[in-house]
């Protein structure tokens, strides 16, 4: 059996590549990849593979930034260090999980219900896995600023905005931070209950706003804390949806 690793921590990678010699020393680990634009790589070429270890998050993002546009049949064992409460959207999905500090009986009866039921077909909407999983507040982006990177978690995060073909996150605390996601992958990321969508430039947080106020053309003009350089308006077209979103109907 050939199997692939997508894990960004090289110990976590060594263990599990252990791991598995001991409960099949004929299982193949063909690769290790550390990031999401490696897996990016891996992915535009053909490759018989038979299983995919994946871990969450990875050195520049979440995996699941991989299956955006890419059709994977592949069946996927999803490795992590988050909790039951996330992980009852891989039960509802029918995916199978391993929480991290991997055991060997955990990954071995994994491997065997993966060998059970083969030949098996990807059957899951990774788009609404993704969604519930990031149900919380412990989402995390990276900013690269020079040589530096920084993590952001969802929670600090007042809005995010696009210009001029850069995504910014604003913090609570006035910090600004550009993003390697388009607005697009940054939602799909985010909690529905806490962040909405205002328009194409703008996500914000709901306790970002500061006033609402009629604007018009059937639009509202929202004030934001920290201040936005220019005006943010929500269209006519999101105007019902925003109150909606504002009620807590997500």
């Amino acid at each position: 059996m050939k199997v692939i690793i997508f894990e960004d921590e090289l110990h976590n990678a060594e263990r599990l590549i252990q791991l598995l010699g001991r409960c099949d020393s004929s299982i193949e680990v063909e690769a290790v990849i550390e990031s999401v634009a490696d897996g990016r790589k891996w992915f535009a070429a053909p490759h018989n593979i038979d299983l995919m270890l994946m871990d969450i998050q990875l050195s520049d993002g979440n995996c699941f930034e991989l299956f955006t546009g890419t059709h994977v049949s592949t069946p996927v064992i999803f490795t992590t260090a988050y909790d039951n409460f996330a992980l009852q959207a891989f039960k509802v999905n029918s995916v199978d999980y391993l929480v991290k500090p991997i055991e060997l009986t955990a990954l071995d009866n994994a491997l065997k219900k993966f060998r059970q039921f083969r030949p098996v077909t990807q059957q899951v909407d990774i788009g609404k896995l993704a969604e519930a999983f990031f149900k919380r507040d412990t989402t995390r982006f990276i900013s690269r600023i020079n040589n530096q990177l920084i993590y952001i978690k969802a929670k600090d995060i007042a809005y995010i905005h696009s210009a001029k073909g850069i995504t910014h996150a604003t913090t609570f605390g006035k910090q600004d931070y550009p993003l390697d996601y388009s607005l697009d992958q940054v939602e799909n990321l985010l909690d529905k209950n806490s962040f909405f969508r205002v328009n194409r430039q703008f996500i914000i947080h709901i306790d970002a706003i500061k006033k609402m106020t009629a604007y018009y053309n059937s639009r509202l003009l929202v004030q934001l804390n920290p201040p936005t350089a220019g005006e943010v308006v929500i269209s006519r077209e999101r105007v019902n949806d925003f109150k909606s979103w504002l009620e807590g109907n997500v």
